[in-house]
């Protein structure tokens, strides 16, 4: 194993973060964790600006996965830790990986759709103009920006937006599977409004295609080739489990239950193509949503 096959990855105890690095790890890679707020040897904290650059010197690549979770109640407090952790983590990393000597010949760093903002029309390849208004949006814009130390210093830099991750093992999925296994399920806010998702292995394969593709950089849209709306995702999933799927849940009770959070993420409409990957040559092992739930919860 040489230096030059050392993973450098950040939120590798997360859902996409655990499934990675096992997936890495399987094809001859050394995977290093790196862990953020955290001042010692082996990570970053951007709350103190302290980052060991020292174990990111010889790295093929640094995947940055880490921040704060998005899926938790937005007082502004917690806004502050999301949009912190994001922006000022992504740049404190971009900023150390341009300062090496030995630079990774790639850094990925996860973005999402909500770059494109909140409500668009049109099927958003990643050629769309992009939109800061909503707190997503916003963030997200910040998060990309805070990479241009890295791409600008010579590092091949892949922004990976995505949605919903498909997996029972953790994300939306698992926090929707107990009422939909009661029939208790059904679309949310009259049903309309367009999503973007991906199964977890899908996801992992297209980050690795990203990496190992020298062709690739900038924004790539990582989500699956056959967005759908909340009422056929409800139908599908409920197909899947084989259970009724028509209890709706009016767009007012979700925002009392969830306020801006659930407004933005799902009752959000957005429709996004991964055209990079595909005229790229990736190909989606699960492309239809289907295939992809059957996959995901092991039906």
């Amino acid at each position: 194993m040489t230096a030059r096959r050392r993973i450098i990855l950040t939120g590798a105890t997360g859902l996409i973060g655990s499934a990675l690095s096992q997936r890495l790890t399987s094809i001859g890679y050394e995977v290093v964790p790196f862990r953020s707020r955290h001042d010692g040897p082996g990570g970053f904290n951007h709350l103190t600006g302290k980052i060991d650059s020292e174990a990111l010197e010889g790295a093929h690549a640094v995947i940055h996965l880490a921040g704060e979770s998005i899926a938790q109640s937005w007082d502004e407090a917690a806004k502050e830790r999301i949009l912190a952790s994001r922006r000022d983590g992504t740049r404190l990393l971009s900023e150390a990986l341009a300062g090496l000597k030995q630079k990774p010949e790639v850094f990925l760093s996860m973005s999402g759709i909500n770059r494109y903002g909140l409500t668009r029309k049109e099927i958003l390849d990643e050629t769309a103009t992009v939109s800061a208004e909503g707190f997503l949006p916003a963030v997200t814009e910040a998060w990309e920006n805070a990479t241009l130390s890295a791409s600008e210093g010579g590092i091949r830099t892949v922004l990976l937006r995505t949605s919903l991750v498909l997996s029972a093992k953790g994300g939306g999925l698992r926090k929707m599977l107990p009422a939909f296994r009661l029939g208790l399920g059904g679309p949310i806010g009259g049903g309309r409004q367009r999503m973007c998702w991906i199964g977890l292995p899908d996801l992992i394969e297209l980050i690795l295609w990203a990496m190992e593709n020298p062709a690739v950089h900038g924004p790539v849209n990582a989500v699956a080739p056959q967005p759908v709306n909340q009422a056929e995702f409800a139908r599908t999933l409920g197909a899947v489990l084989h259970r009724p799927s028509f209890l709706p849940m009016p767009a007012w009770a979700l925002s009392l239950l969830f306020g801006q959070m659930g407004r933005e993420t799902i009752l959000g409409d957005l429709a996004a193509r991964p055209a990079v990957a595909l005229d790229g040559g990736f190909r989606f092992a699960k492309p239809d949503l289907a295939s992809a739930l059957r996959q995901a919860i092991g039906e």
